[in-house]
C-alpha cells in the first residue's frame, strides 16, 4: 500500500476533502470524540511529495507531515479482513498535547464516501482468544477419543487320553491358536495434543501482550516525547482511496491513500 495520491484521483481526492472539512462536525458523532471540532483552526493535507514527506521501511512506506508543534508519521497497510494505520506522533511544542484515538477517523472517498468504523483492538483480542479455546477444546476431545487396538496370538497344545467301559482307550493331541484384539485409550495422542494446546496457549500469549502493548491509546505528550501505536478500521474490499484524518491540537493532519497497493 502506498500513500500519495496518483493523478487520475486527484481531483476526487481534493473534492473529497472539502466535503470531509465541511462534515468534520459529523465525523465527531461517529467516533465518539470528546475534543471540540472548533478548535480546530487549520487543516494539514498530505497530498503530495511538497506537501509532505514520505520513505520506506521494511518495504512500506510511510507518509510525513508536520506543523509548528506536532510531527505525525503514518503508515497504512491491509491487515486480513481490518485496514490498519500505524502511527507516530512527536510533539514539538513547549506544552503538553493529547493524542487520542478517538480524535482519528478512517474514511473512503472512492468508489464512494463513507465513514470506515473503528474496530477496538481489544475486543479483537477477546475474540481471537474465544476461537483458540474453541480449538483447543476440538483438540483435548480429539485426543481423549483417539483408541490404540492391540492384538494378541494364543498357542495351546496338548494331549488327550480317553478310557472305555471296555477297557479300551485312546490318545489324541491338539494344536489351536486364537487371536484377540483389544482397543485402550491412546496415551501418546492425548500427550500430544495437551503440547499442541501448551503451545497454542503460549504462542497466544505473546502475540496478545505484544499487540495489547502497541495498540494507539490515550496518552498525554510532555514536550519533546513520542508515542507509536496502530489502530485498525473496517475494510471495504471496493475501496479504492481512503482518507486517515486526525486532530492533534488545533490542527487536523489528513493522509490520503491508495488501498491495495503494493
Amino acid at each position: 500500500m502506498l500513500f500519495g495520491l496518483p493523478n487520475n484521483v486527484e481531483a476526487n481526492v481534493i473534492r473529497a476533502i472539502s466535503c470531509l472539512l465541511g462534515s468534520f462536525l459529523l465525523l465527531g458523532a461517529i467516533v465518539g470524540q470528546t475534543a471540540a471540532p472548533s478548535a480546530v483552526t487549520k487543516a494539514l493535507i498530505c497530498d503530495g511529495p511538497a506537501a509532505c514527506g514520505h520513505g520506506y521501511i521494511n518495504g512500506r512506506e510511510y507518509e510525513t507531515l508536520a506543523s509548528e508543534n506536532i510531527g505525525i508519521v503514518v503508515v497504512g497497510d491491509i491487515a486480513g479482513k481490518y485496514l490498519r494505520a500505524d502511527i507516530l506522533v512527536l510533539n514539538k511544542s513547549a506544552s503538553t498535547v493529547d493524542v487520542l484515538p478517538s480524535n482519528f477517523v478512517l474514511t473512503e472517498v472512492t468508489p464512494k464516501q463513507k465513514p470506515l468504523k473503528y474496530i477496538d483492538g481489544d475486543k479483537v483480542l477477546r475474540s481471537e482468544e474465544r476461537r483458540l479455546a474453541f480449538g483447543n477444546a476440538l483438540t483435548a476431545m480429539g485426543g481423549s477419543m483417539a483408541r490404540q487396538q492391540s492384538t494378541s496370538t494364543t498357542t495351546s497344545t496338548g494331549t488327550v487320553r480317553a478310557n472305555g467301559s471296555d477297557g479300551s482307550s485312546a490318545t489324541g493331541s491338539y494344536n489351536g491358536t486364537s487371536t484377540s484384539t483389544t482397543s485402550s485409550p491412546d496415551y501418546a495422542a492425548r500427550a500430544r495434543a495437551a503440547e499442541t494446546i501448551q503451545a497454542r496457549n503460549e504462542a497466544f500469549a505473546n502475540y496478545a501482550s505484544f499487540t495489547s502493548r502497541t495498540f494507539l491509546r490515550a496518552n498525554t505528550l510532555p514536550p519533546n516525547q513520542s508515542v507509536r501505536g496502530y489502530m485498525l478500521f473496517e475494510r471495504d474490499k471496493k475501496a479504492k482511496l481512503v482518507m486517515l484524518s486526525g486532530i492533534i491540537g488545533d490542527t487536523i493532519y489528513q493522509f490520503p491513500f491508495e488501498v491495495g497497493k503494493p
